[in-house]
């Protein structure tokens, strides 16, 4: 999941084949226009004529007057998919539910990869270090890793166009692209750059990792990022994995975990539950409910019966949410960390054609005990907050050097003091103190030891403080005592 405060992802429902009918009424305005190239529009009372020939609703009258209206009387030649597109975004928008969205073209790619946990890639992974994207980490196997690429390389170009000034997201949309085709990648490694011209090949997202934890080997740390197609059997071979390597108990994480299908939710909180337990119920606009029991239909007859805990945050949501209150209620496992983001609803998507889906909010899932945490969130056990260096606001600047004031300068002086570099005060000015705090970090790091924080420099620095913060995880700890005790 994101470090930033983001939009929760939807507890979703798959039904790509079937379009709701009423967004092919919308779709249909296009066939009752199609062929006009001029003259004068329909009158409403034509509009509700041919509403009712034609089976549409009777509410829609208005909306095919408008169309007529504009694509004849327009001054300028419209787009009819722009105009249908446009109805369609505006139908959503009066629902002010930001779940409910029409996903075209890129949007939709992103939510289809997501739910799938594949694309078409290189195998990359990119961070965002301040004000640089880098290679994070390279899969075995990828096109990435034959190519040559390495941990640390700073991205420049996709395909000879800058994108050094992209976001992670934008800078991940010009790499991926359909399986087989190439892309070039150039990359600043060091002081020399170097172009490696790949094909790109079907990339699966491991969505769920798995380890033991540093400070007790008998205590298996599972990590779920998001909840896609493959979850549940990852999750399986994760738990297989921990117990041959010696895990008696778990650590369920999923902080950062926006949610996700559904489905998977369900399964992976059937493990944890006594068959014939409620793990999830769904309410309709009508009130009625739908409840989902633990067994064998969602769990395939895998159990987890080791003592566990589970580890959430605010950005712990829907998905994340629904598996966190199942096995809380049904098992009594403890929550650590901070309160969840607290979504409750959930939404079907619907593929309208090769590159349009509509995702709508079609219901409101509920606890086991029948609870709404809508708003709301989950409350943990045992509350433990992120520690302030994990807070620390990303720098914007591509250098700092002795002289500059303001923010920027702060959140350097601030991470020097989280990796206990120097005695550098958090005032916000790059004084002697703070220059000097740099040079022996650079001298350390065999980094040019000017006193300027360049953006080798400003690298280096989130790379460590990223490190550390992993190594010495508050949440992580008390999770460990939970489960130890």
């Amino acid at each position: 999941m994101i470090t930033k405060p983001v939009k929760a992802q939807e507890a979703i429902h798959i039904n790509k084949h079937k379009v709701p009918l009423w967004a092919v009424i919308v779709l249909f305005l296009v066939a009752l226009g199609g062929g006009a190239a001029g003259g004068y529009a329909l009158s409403y009372q034509q509009a509700q004529q041919s509403v009712l020939k034609t089976g549409v609703p009777k509410a829609l009258a208005p909306v095919i007057s408008a169309y007529e209206t504009v694509t004849n009387n327009y001054y300028k030649q419209v787009s009819t998919t722009k105009l249908t597109d446009g109805a369609i975004k505006g139908m959503l928008s009066s629902l002010d539910d930001p779940y409910s969205v029409y996903l075209q073209n890129n949007d939709k790619t992103n939510l289809d990869d997501t739910i799938s946990a594949s694309f078409g890639g290189i195998g990359a992974t990119i961070q965002q270090d301040h004000n640089s994207l880098s290679i994070a980490s390279i899969l075995p196997g990828t096109p990435a890793k034959k190519a040559g690429m390495k941990v640390g390389d700073v991205l420049l170009k996709v395909n000879g166009k800058d994108v050094s000034k992209k976001t992670v997201t934008q800078a991940v949309a010009k790499i991926r692209g359909k399986i087989g085709t190439t892309v070039a990648v150039t990359v600043k490694r060091g002081s020399k750059q170097a172009t490696f011209s790949m094909k790109r090949k079907k990339i699966t997202v491991d969505t769920v990792i798995g380890k033991l934890a540093p400070a007790n080997k008998q205590v298996g740390v599972i990590t779920i990022s998001t909840f896609s197609e493959p979850t549940v059997k990852q999750f399986k071979a994760t738990v297989k994995k921990l117990r041959k390597e010696g895990a008696k108990s778990f650590i369920l994480d999923l902080r950062q975990n926006p949610g996700g299908m559904m489905t998977a939710a369900l399964s992976i909180s059937s493990m944890f539950s006594k068959n014939g337990q409620t793990v999830m119920q769904i309410e309709d606009r009508n009130g009625a409910k739908e409840v989902y029991k633990a067994g064998k239909k969602l769990d395939g007859g895998f159990k987890v019966t080791e003592k566990t805990a589970v580890l959430i945050d605010g950005n712990s949501a829907s998905a994340s949410e629904i598996t966190a209150a199942a096995l809380h209620q049904n098992s009594q496992i403890p929550l650590v960390g901070e309160k969840s983001f607290g979504k409750g609803t959930v939404q079907n998507v619907g593929e309208m054609s090769s590159n349009k889906e509509l995702k709508l909010t079609v219901a409101k899932w509920l606890t086991p005990d029948g609870t709404w945490i809508n708003h709301k969130g989950l409350t943990p056990d045992v509350k433990v907050a992120y520690p302030a260096a994990a807070k620390i606001t990303l720098i914007n600047a591509t250098q700092l050097k002795p002289g500059d004031k303001g923010s920027d300068v702060k959140s350097l002086q601030q991470m020097l003091k989280a990796l206990k570099i120097g005695s550098a005060t958090v005032n916000g000015q790059y004084d002697d103190a703070t220059q000097a705090a740099v040079k022996s970090f650079q001298e350390a790091n065999e980094l040019d030891a000017s006193g300027t924080a360049d953006q080798d420099t400003l690298a280096a620095l989130a790379q460590k403080l990223s490190a550390q913060l992993t190594k010495d995880d508050p949440m992580v700890a008390a999770a460990v005592k939970e489960v130890t005790k």
